[in-house]
């Protein structure tokens, strides 16, 4: 059996279960259902904003309209990677083959990352084409199919019920799009763009040096200086995603600082592994030493 697999289920990471399973592995899998979870709901929220898009919208502003859901697909994709490469699969098994499917497969993940990231701007910029309306006017566009962003950025249908709420106060309505907002939603949905924009480009700095150390190590060039550089600098990248998640918290909505937190959450369990991984290396070299 793998060494590494042992360390798994040593004391240090808890008791195995009566399923063979140790309590930190069940951990991680609950997370990562949790993710899958959120998955579906942020595909039926892109659903919901496709559905106000122009009739002629071309195929960047659909791709757009579902940059979260791709966004999310990918990193799932990534987690399950790298989760196969630091616990699951032996070090031998990380080679020929396996070793290309997985290069091929991460390099297609940022492909879609970096289109993620641009999609997050895009949105962002989005925001920046609202202009001014007439707000004694809103209610004719009921009958056009439009929507009203919220607090939370969210896409709500505009109903004869609802449009006189913005007969006070200035409104804005997107200059292409049918989707108007008053003034507070669409500062505070402005906000929320920028720190989409921030957290994406954070991200894929930390995958870019988890992706780094998960090399070196398969190398057996992950020294523990370059580990500790490592840690420090993705640690540095990690509390500004925690600032991104309590920002959310304070002014998004729930699932939004929910699923923050569990990805925070799930890329510390996998440097938890790494950390187990070098561990384990570590006493290898040290027994191979003694033997020697």
């Amino acid at each position: 059996m793998d060494e590494r697999h042992v360390e798994m289920t040593s004391p240090e990471q808890g008791a195995t279960t009566r399923f063979g399973l140790s309590w930190f592995r069940i951990l991680k899998y609950t997370v990562y259902t949790l993710l899958m979870v959120n998955l579906l709901y942020y595909l039926w929220e892109d659903l919901i904003a496709f559905r106000y898009l122009d009739a002629g919208a071309s195929l960047g502003a659909i791709l757009e309209a579902f940059a979260v859901t791709i966004d999310y697909v990918a990193w799932m994709v990534l987690i399950l990677l790298f989760e196969l490469e630091t616990d699951i699969l032996p070090e031998e098994k990380l080679k020929g083959s396996i070793k290309w499917v997985f290069s091929g497969l991460v390099a297609a993940c940022y492909v879609v990352l970096v289109y993620a990231f641009y999609g997050y701007y895009a949105g962002l910029a989005d925001y920046l084409a609202f202009e001014p309306f007439p707000p004694g006017e809103v209610c004719s566009l009921v009958e056009h199919d439009f929507a009203h962003v919220t607090m939370e950025d969210r896409y709500i249908a505009l109903t004869q019920e609802n449009c006189g709420a913005f007969s006070d106060g200035e409104v804005f309505k997107h200059a292409d799009d049918n989707i108007i907002a008053a003034a507070a939603p669409l500062a505070a949905a402005t906000k929320l763009g920028w720190i989409d924009v921030i957290n994406a480009g954070v991200w894929l700095l930390v995958v870019l040096f988890m992706e780094w150390e998960v090399m070196l190590q398969v190398r057996g060039a992950l020294s523990r200086r370059r580990l500790i550089i490592l840690k420090t600098i993705k640690g540095t990248l990690y509390l500004i995603l925690l600032a991104n998640a309590i920002y959310w918290h304070v002014y998004g909505a729930f699932i939004d600082y929910w699923d923050a937190y569990l990805w925070l959450f799930a890329f510390v369990l996998i440097d938890l592994n790494i950390f187990q991984w070098d561990d384990t290396q570590q006493r290898k070299e040290a027994a191979a030493s003694n033997r020697a």
